[in-house]
């Protein structure tokens, strides 16, 4: 049995999870909307690049889709697409979209191995670039780019082994 103060928390959470649920802001929603189509049309581009590589019989690398669930800080949780590339051995990747809110850019997915993690920032409606910091002796650390191509996304699958 909850304790007084959880079962009040659990009380002024589910009030605000009903008065939330009644507002709507217009802006929000559309950049929402706009932001889910790119992730959306980001998936469509990757599995394209690599759909000659699941045309083999047996295909090299097998795609299999996943829903993940987004928290913004804002309080906005929704569910967006990603995918887990499956390559031979069992090894795999995943396409992890992370957020829409994000300092400096309009959304951020991550490319995701037991060994690295690889993210993409969305500059504008569908333009996304790999980012990283720099770092070495006697350089100050600083914040690089490369535009998506299906070029830049095979060299950094080549980096990540599973």
């Amino acid at each position: 049995m909850p304790s007084q103060e959880m079962d009040q928390l659990l009380q002024a959470l589910q009030r605000l999870d009903q008065t939330r649920s009644f507002v709507s802001d217009p802006d929000t929603d559309r950049t929402l909307a706009e932001w889910r189509e790119d992730v959306h049309r980001l998936l469509d581009d990757l599995r394209s690049w690599l759909q000659p590589t699941m045309n083999g019989d047996p295909p090299l690398i097998r795609w299999e889709p996943l829903n993940v669930a987004i928290a913004e800080p804002e309080g906005h949780v929704y569910e967006v697409p990603g995918a887990r590339i499956y390559g031979p051995g069992g090894s795999f990747v995943e396409v992890v979209p992370k957020a829409r809110f994000v300092f400096n850019a309009n959304g951020r997915v991550d490319i995701v191995s037991r060994r690295g993690r690889a993210m993409l920032a969305r500059f504008a409606p569908r333009k996304w670039s790999f980012v990283w910091t720099s770092s070495g002796e006697g350089v100050e650390q600083r914040w690089e780019s490369s535009e998506l191509t299906e070029a830049t996304f095979a060299e950094v699958l080549r980096e990540m082994p599973a």
